[in-house]
């Protein structure tokens, strides 16, 4: 056997070996995408449909995942995503969203009758539901949930009730006249002024001005300038009582001694 063919033997399977596995090598590239990157946009506020059409035309996929509930966004709206925006990724790659839901999801009832106010509140806020009113009826039980109303009427613990709903509570005023501190609500917030009246055994009243606020992303955004009854040493009111406040966009503007 010559010299040629004994080199050809013995390189011929380490070259066939080789292009095999450049080759494999180049396809994998190929099928892969090695160097293929895409940077994932922003899709917030956008429908299913539009991010969809989005992404696309970057070549990616999209798959709504689950949905919450914000009064503050657009129904159906984007409201959050995985990936990230900016986050590059390759082609082909299914971008998860979770968008707003069109209605808060229900739930259902939970019993509160003989609950104290206070857990009573507690549990209500847990569920996402709101406290619209408190009412007392004479009850030797002073704070002591003796009835609970959606809309006006009784509702059953387990009834089928929407998230965001409100329920009035109707309590136990004891049987000695009780009285409750009239508190100090000037310089709070919306909400902080709301949770304490709740706390006191009170209810908003009229909302009587509101300085600089012309919508009610505003009045969230306000203080208490002034409220009547006055907080006033010794001051007192009936459990269930309305107290008046005046809003404001100025922090500055705080009616106190």
């Amino acid at each position: 056997m010559s010299t040629r063919n004994r080199l050809f033997l013995l390189l011929g399977p380490v070259l066939v070996a080789g292009a095999v596995l450049v080759g494999a090598w180049v396809w994998l590239n190929v099928y892969t995408r090695h160097n293929a990157r895409v940077e994932v946009p922003d899709l917030a506020n956008m429908t299913p449909t539009e991010a969809a059409s989005v992404l696309e035309k970057l070549d990616l996929k999209t798959e709504v995942i689950d949905s919450v509930y914000n009064d503050d966004i657009a129904k159906g709206a984007v409201v959050d995503q995985d990936p990230d925006p900016g986050h590059t990724v390759k082609p082909d790659r299914t971008v998860y969203l979770v968008v707003n839901a069109s209605q808060p999801k229900m739930l259902n009832m939970p019993s509160l009758v003989n609950l104290s106010k206070r857990q009573a509140i507690s549990m209500l806020e847990i569920l996402g539901l709101k406290v619209a009113e408190m009412q007392y009826r004479p009850d030797p039980c002073m704070d002591c949930v003796v009835a609970q109303l959606y809309k006006g009427q009784p509702i059953t613990a387990e009834t089928r009730i929407r998230r965001g709903e409100s329920i009035t509570l109707v309590l136990g005023q004891g049987q000695n006249g009780d009285r409750v501190p009239v508190p100090d609500l000037r310089g709070m917030g919306y909400a902080e002024m709301k949770a304490v009246l709740n706390l006191a055994s009170l209810n908003l009243g009229i909302v009587v001005e509101v300085k600089g606020c012309n919508t009610g992303c505003d009045t969230a955004l306000a203080t208490v300038e002034r409220q009547s009854p006055d907080p006033t040493v010794g001051s007192t009111i009936a459990p269930g009582g309305l107290v008046d406040v005046w809003l404001t966009l100025d922090s500055t503007a705080t009616d106190q001694p």
